[in-house]
């Protein structure tokens, strides 16, 4: 392959900085000699979407960083008329390689006929909030069997996918990064934290962040932190809860109904979460499904202690008893048993969060995923010149 830039054209959907677009704008803005690569993202023209702008979180930071982004124009979740916006688009543009990363970019790039680029899927694991979802999941099934190449983030998912039709040899496995520099907690950013959600003094803060849908598992947090609230209350624990969904009404109404509204906040849609790590005493990833969390990639970066799930990649970044404690999927008593671990032994959570901090550092940094695409992509492209 030569050393001139490969051409990627890269499809993201949704309108918030999620962390698998912080990741492409990580990738672009890291690899300029080696790639241009340039965003295509979707703008709703009807529905409940239609009054919002192109300037969303995505397109503002992609400007800031002078990343290149197209935005098509769609009428619905899968309109097909935008393929001929897409088509236009990769050949104005001289593709190489065309990567996508959802289901319907997937599908979408599945219908074209005749493409002069090649294509890779990125594979990042299902949401489960309602039956549409769920529904619109059975187009993977046959859409990742058509593309060149699928990069998924780990080893269960790889596992799924060769389950479901994906052949072996077009599957690699790569896990989200972090930048261990970027997270450095100081005392007025703390303060200002503290002062924004009304944290008292002697309060120790449990943050949890995510999408509120039903595969995160906020509820059994919530079950645990009322089991720890009734039985020790001297503790004077805190959990904020950062993030939005469709489990939020029902999230809010548990919390009510178990008199926690003084224990529990929602604090909404946080973009960065530096303020929260900053008056962090534990973060707590109670998902039941997971691929290569970027949040749990974040706390280890922000050395806030953490207590997880062991499910999908998550011992795959942190294992349990040396960075971090993993407990069942499902298990409220579990969770609280955890908590209540790091919470009253400080020494033992910061010896676990130093230890997370170093793994993040020396085997999940950018770096190493940015060397580990690179190679990828010109496998691809190789294949296409052999």
């Amino acid at each position: 392959m030569p050393t001139s830039q490969i051409k990627i054209a890269a499809l993201v959907e949704g309108r918030f900085l999620t962390g698998p677009a912080k990741n492409i704008l990580s990738f672009a803005d890291d690899c300029r000699d080696r790639v241009d690569l340039t965003i295509v993202t979707f703008l709703r023209t009807s529905g409940r979407y239609a009054s919002e702008v192109p300037n969303n979180q995505l397109v503002s930071v992609a400007h800031s960083l002078k990343i290149p982004i197209e935005i098509v124009q769609e009428s619905g979740p899968f309109d097909l008329k935008v393929l001929s916006a897409l088509r236009e688009i990769f050949e104005r543009h001289g593709a190489d390689i065309v990567e996508t990363h959802g289901i319907k970019s997937h599908f979408l790039v599945s219908l074209m006929r005749g493409k002069k680029f090649r294509w890779i899927a990125f594979h990042h694991g299902y949401t489960m909030e309602d039956l549409k979802a769920k529904f619109y999941q059975h187009f993977d099934r046959w859409s990742l069997r058509l593309c060149d190449s699928v990069v998924t983030v780990c080893s269960e998912f790889a596992t799924t996918l060769e389950s479901r039709g994906v052949r072996p040899d077009r599957i690699s496995v790569v896990q989200n990064s972090v930048n261990t520099d970027v997270h450095r907690s100081h005392e007025k950013l703390s303060e200002k934290a503290r002062v924004k959600w009304n944290i008292l003094p002697g309060e120790r803060v449990v943050i949890s962040a995510g999408r509120l849908s039903p595969e995160k598992g906020h509820t059994y947090l919530i079950d645990a932190i009322s089991a720890i609230v009734s039985k020790s209350p001297e503790l004077k624990l805190k959990l904020l809860i950062a993030g939005g969904g469709p489990c939020e009404k029902t999230l809010k109404e548990q919390v009510s109904r178990r008199g926690l509204n003084q224990y529990v906040k929602f604090v909404g849609q946080c973009s960065e979460l530096d303020e929260l790590f900053s008056i962090g005493d534990l973060f707590v990833l109670p998902s039941i499904s997971e691929g290569s969390p970027n949040v749990l990639l974040e706390s280890m970066a922000a050395r806030v202690p953490i207590v997880a799930t062991k499910v999908g990649g998550v011992p795959e970044l942190v294992r349990n008893g040396e960075s971090a404690i993993l407990v069942p999927p499902a298990d409220s008593e579990s969770l609280k048993t955890a908590i209540l671990e790091l919470v009253l032994h400080r020494s033992r959570a910061i010896q676990l969060a130093n230890v997370a901090f170093e793994n993040a550092r020396l085997f999940f940094n950018a770096a190493r995923r940015d060397q580990r695409l690179l190679s990828i992509y010109n496998c691809v492209m190789h294949e296409r010149l052999s």
